[in-house]
């Protein structure tokens, strides 16, 4: 008689799940324009709450909110392709090693083959046929949340993995990459989700750091 062999992933805690839904929806945001679904499941959105409802996240999601709201699909993906797309240098880089680079000149090759490194010791792989640098801030967004989650393939990684990972490939660049998108005047929709990006990436900063 053959017998079934049952696999149970692990449980994510509550917290860890949003901290997961916030790393996909900025990589799913830095990755191409939202559509109308997107934009109407966002402003639909309950709001963040906390022990701190003042809390910087849950004012700046709240914002993000309504902007989705009133927010055209084609306007937002002229914003996008005018920020981050065009060809040649985009108006603002969304790669890590750029900003790596911005302070230490030449460290941007060195910022990608440690990335790569990580990601072969972590057992990553980019997808078939995706073709997007694993330092673009869309990648490096969804390694952190599969990092917190796992998968049929991988197990969730532990918080100092979480935090050894942050560390050295988002924590360094992620305030220059938002702050140039907010003092961007071509920004409008994606300043709100910058200046969301980085209240989000700044708890990520602090509580990893003490947990």
């Amino acid at each position: 008689m053959a017998t079934a062999t049952i696999s149970f992933a692990p449980a994510v805690e509550p917290e860890d799940r949003v901290r997961a839904d916030l790393y996909a929806l900025f990589a799913r945001l830095y990755f191409s324009a939202p559509d109308d679904g997107l934009l109407r499941t966002m402003g639909n959105a309950p709001l963040l709450t906390s022990d701190d409802d003042a809390s910087r996240l849950a004012i700046t999601w709240a914002r993000l909110a309504a902007a989705s709201r009133v927010m055209d699909p084609e306007a937002a993906a002229d914003e996008y392709d005018a920020l981050f797309g065009g060809v040649g240098r985009s108006l603002i880089s969304l790669f890590g090693s750029y900003y790596a680079s911005a302070n230490t000149p030449g460290t941007a090759g060195q910022f990608l083959v440690d990335l790569r490194a990580e990601l072969v010791n972590l057992g990553f792989a980019l997808q078939s046929g995706q073709s997007t640098p694993e330092d673009h801030c869309s990648a490096l967004f969804e390694t952190m949340r599969l990092m917190i989650t796992g998968d049929d393939d991988t197990p969730p990684r532990s918080v100092d993995e979480q935090l050894r990972f942050f560390k050295r490939f988002i924590g360094p660049w992620f305030s220059a990459c938002c702050s140039a998108i907010r003092n961007s005047s071509v920004a409008n929709f994606y300043r709100t989700v910058a200046e969301c990006t980085e209240a989000f990436l700044a708890i990520e900063d602090e509580s990893l750091a003490i947990a």
